[in-house]
């Protein structure tokens, strides 16, 4: 008898776990939505449900938030027992046998319902960050069967914190693209308009391209940075750094940034730049906007921080060019000298642009993710 497969995301927001899954489920075939069943439990944003192919069962859920002070913690574990509990009620109503959870908030959940209610089912747990705490990672890692790695740094990464008998049970599977679901590539013939893509978040590093964009207003006034995305209303953390970022803008009169809220259709924004620059403040897994930046032939820049820098190095390498387009991390002075010598040389982006399309197709195919990830969703 073929049972569901439940794919645990809150979804609250519309990131890079999100767009993980939304690429996987339109990359189905009929015969393999048949085999695996999909049913995604939570995917509270309604972005998130429109996005979603109709073929794709949801179903509602609260996964509750793990954030709080001290004081809170015992409400929140509470809520998280109570979550576990009616995820184990809600699997025997639908007879699932497998389990794939999405997020850490979701991994937690997961964890407790097979700790404390003895949930039975082969759990797969996927790996987008770095943010599970490492006693709580090595407890996850004995009790799941699967763990997904979405990058060689990731991989590395659950071998220094887990169980060496756990070793056994790690997958890697990138971040592939759908090369039949964007645009074509378009490369830049000089360097005017510069992006950052993303959610409004600390870790994300908006105010290092603000302060960039600082120190070039003056001398390179024909370029002109555009910060595209929203913070999440519901973290205070991203509300209070976009409202520094703007007093920022305003004691410093910077004139040539422009802040334009969030987009339906990133790629448009992509294809609309000539530069992106991805500055991450932490270590990250992988750097999707990399890849979706060079499969549309933009120069890329990056903070030299683990997920981004390891895929722009690979790249670096198969150009055999000893120029780099990665600065040092969280430093704004070496950022904008870096833009500013490719505004100054066009002949250097094109070196970097023309064959960045090329190199995403040989190294991240959409193809090769969802064939991996369905041969792991159906492993014995």
């Amino acid at each position: 008898m073929r049972t569901k497969t439940f794919f645990l995301d809150q979804g609250e927001t519309l990131g890079g776990a999100e767009r993980f899954l939304l690429d996987f489920f339109q990359k189905l075939t009929p015969a393999e939505t048949r085999r695996i069943l999909p049913v995604v439990i939570g995917a509270k944003s309604k972005k998130y449900r429109l996005l979603l192919p109709s073929k794709i069962e949801v179903q509602d859920f609260v996964f509750p938030s793990v954030r709080g002070r001290v004081l809170k913690k015992l409400v929140i574990i509470s809520r998280l027992l109570k979550a576990a509990h009616s995820l184990k009620k809600l699997a025997q109503k639908e007879k699932t046998a497998v389990f794939f959870s999405n997020t850490p908030r979701t991994h937690f959940v997961m964890f407790l319902a097979k700790q404390f209610f003895r949930m039975d089912g082969r759990w797969i747990v996927m790996n987008h960050d770095f943010t599970v705490p490492a006693f709580l990672l090595r407890k996850i890692a004995s009790c799941a069967d699967i763990l997904i790695a979405n990058s060689i740094p990731c991989r590395e990464y659950l071998r220094r914190i887990i169980n060496k008998k756990d070793f056994k049970k790690v997958r890697i599977i990138e971040n592939g693209i759908d090369f039949s679901a964007i645009p074509k590539q378009s490369p830049p013939l000089q360097i005017k308009k510069i992006l950052m893509l993303g959610r409004i978040d600390p870790r994300k590093g908006q105010m290092f391209a603000t302060q960039a964009a600082e120190l070039l207003q003056s001398s390179h006034p024909d370029l002109q940075f555009f910060v595209v995305g929203s913070p999440f209303k519901e973290d205070t953390r991203t509300m209070k750094y976009r409202d520094d970022i703007l007093k920022f803008v305003h004691e410093k009169n910077i004139q040539n940034i422009h802040f334009l809220g969030e987009v339906d259709n990133p790629f448009e924004a992509i294809i609309g730049a000539d530069c992106l620059l991805v500055l991450p403040t932490e270590p990250e897994t992988f750097g999707r906007i990399v890849t979706e930046g060079l499969a549309l032939g933009k120069l890329i820049i990056s903070f030299d921080e683990t997920g981004p820098k390891d895929i722009l190095k690979n790249y670096e390498l198969f150009l055999k060019t000893k120029n780099s387009l990665r600065v040092e991390k969280q430093n704004p002075h070496a950022l904008a000298k870096k833009i500013a010598f490719f505004a100054d040389n066009p002949q250097e982006v094109q070196l970097f642009t023309k064959k960045a399309r090329e190199f995403v197709e040989k190294n991240f195919s959409l193809d090769e993710t969802k064939k991996r990830l369905v041969n792991v969703i159906l492993e014995d």
